[in-house]
């Protein structure tokens, strides 16, 4: 019999990728969102729901016995609690919580982060950050010593198809209109996962003898400069970048003021999940499938208006004339 899974967050980017691997691997797959948006499957069935309304999850959840849950969307305590005291346990063999890189106290920690490591709201996603160890935090306290084994994963970027965060879509739409591309320390280190990597190894992990709660980092074994990083996208849209590095502390500016990364070495020890997974999508790869996204889609995609604003205050403080 198939095994039911449910994806709390499946109809956008890093849930929908998810979504498309446990289907093609043959399990019974349910979601969970608010229905604002068309759901794409038909072999899927769709659950209505805000997450955040403890009464309609009870209600909606409690008629199911699901086998795996993936919670991809929460972002706080209080919505792992409403998902947790809403699900039927009883079948429930292994819960997955999608977490992220910004749990560690960078401020106070030397890359790559290891899952060991200390954890902190830092200055650099402050409550962000903060909101998500409070989610592992409830959920490590309530699956401990249950039968269901609870696996938590902290990607740093993720990367991929569908991904409505401003980021490599970003830089192929400057290099395509041959917009300068305004940068902070071109040596900061980023760290990518694609979105088909991440989903490929959640599905290994549940066939894997684990302990009750597991933690793993997960991303790419390389981590790239950020200028590496935009030399490759370049390389995908087959036009040369135009890169400023800009003193924006001098300034009096911000990095996410211009840039659609902060200014840290965002790198994670994956030694880890690599003794268990160690396939890894091409880089160069991974970026065409997402640059052939990008130019399907980019009629539809809005930058943030207050980025541009920014890049043309700084073009002409540095008295760059032409931009288009």
């Amino acid at each position: 019999m198939k095994k039911k899974v449910l994806i709390m967050g499946g109809s956008y980017f890093i849930g929908k990728k998810i979504v498309d691997v446990f289907c093609e691997n043959k399990y019974n797959v349910f979601t969970l969102n608010r229905g604002t948006k068309k759901q794409d499957y038909e072999n899927v069935y769709n659950l209505i729901c805000d997450r955040n309304d403890s009464e309609q999850m009870e209600k909606v959840l409690s008629k199911y016995k699901f086998n795996i849950v993936v919670d991809v969307s929460a972002l706080n305590k209080a919505q792992a609690e409403i998902l947790f005291k809403s699900l039927n346990k009883q079948e429930l063999e292994s819960f997955v919580f999608i977490s992220s890189s910004a749990v560690y106290d960078v401020d106070n920690l030397v890359f790559p982060f290891k899952e060991n490591d200390s954890l902190k709201e830092n200055a650099y996603w402050t409550s962000y950050g903060q909101h998500k160890i409070e989610a592992e935090n409830y959920y490590t306290n309530n699956f401990k010593n249950s039968f269901t084994d609870l696996i938590i994963l902290r990607p740093p970027y993720v990367y991929g198809e569908n991904n409505y965060a401003q980021r490599e879509s970003f830089i192929f739409d400057h290099i395509c209109k041959d917009r300068p591309i305004i940068i902070p320390n071109p040596k900061t280190y980023l760290q990518f996962i694609y979105t088909t990597d991440l989903s490929n190894i959640i599905i290994e992990l549940l066939k894997t003898k684990k302990q009750n709660i597991s933690i793993f980092n997960v991303g790419n074994k390389r981590p790239v400069t950020i200028k590496e990083w935009i030399e490759y996208c370049a390389e995908v849209v087959g036009k040369e970048a135009k890169i400023i590095e800009y003193d924006y502390k001098a300034k009096g500016r911000k990095e996410r003021d211009f840039f659609p990364f902060f200014d840290y070495s965002n790198v994670l020890d994956v030694s880890k999940i690599n003794c268990i997974y160690i396939e890894e999508t091409d880089f160069m790869m991974g970026l065409r499938n997402s640059y052939d996204w990008y130019l399907e889609n980019r009629d539809s995609i809005f930058f943030k208006e207050n980025i541009i604003h920014n890049e043309d205050e700084i073009f002409r403080e540095l008295e760059i004339n032409g931009i288009k």
